[in-house]
């Protein structure tokens, strides 16, 4: 079973480092680094993909207090990381033309995020802010010991070249991760057009 700790030490050994942390407030460098690195390049790698694990769709809030050029205003969830859609009800893959416009801004008295839409009753789907480990898939986990060693490198080794290395391998798992993700899931296909179902008869 993954845990923080794990994904640190495994970040250290992509470096090179064959020094291991047991705890993110010991009193080493490598330590200090993972801490101050380790969750917001979690949260960058949640951001950069929609990882099935953290996807979510919720029933956003209404505030019942639209500006005057949308029709509702719903409330920012606060564990969002990036917007995937706000869905079209009962099509789960709609052309570009059905889409459902919203925008992103700051409600009237600064204290946080909105979105306004003219969808009624809308929902919305996100990749969201995901801190147990646990949930982590394996190419995740991979994907997040090479940014965060990407991160820490300098600090620690002052080789700009496993840097780069690391952010290189970064970038492929990315890339890898789509295929993995569709396997995860059934697209709808299309229907037969009746000029093709009537030569199969």
């Amino acid at each position: 079973m993954a845990s923080v700790i794990e994904i640190c030490n495994r970040a250290l050994g992509n470096l090179g480092n064959n020094r291991s942390i047991n705890s993110l407030e010991e009193a080493s460098k490598e330590a200090g680094q993972c801490s101050l690195y380790y969750e917001s390049m979690r949260d960058a790698v949640l951001a950069d993909f929609d990882w099935n694990f953290a996807t979510k769709r919720v029933a956003l809030a209404d505030t019942n207090n639209p500006p005057p050029d949308w029709q509702y205003a719903y409330t920012y969830p606060t564990d969002c990381l990036r917007i995937i859609e706000i869905p079209t009800a009962g099509i789960p893959n709609p052309a570009s033309r059905m889409r459902v416009e919203y925008f992103v801004g700051a409600d009237f008295d600064g204290t946080g995020k909105l979105i306004y839409t003219n969808e009624a009753q809308a929902w919305l789907k996100y990749v969201a802010r995901i801190t147990d480990v646990n949930m982590f898939d394996s190419i995740f986990q991979e994907a997040l010991t090479w940014k965060l060693a990407a991160s820490i490198n300098m600090s620690l080794t002052g080789n700009a070249d496993l840097g780069n290395n690391a952010l290189s391998m970064y970038k492929q798992i990315i890339l890898n991760a789509g295929s993995h993700s569709m396997n995860e899931s059934q697209e709808p296909v299309a229907p037969e057009s009746e000029f093709t179902v009537a030569r199969l008869c």
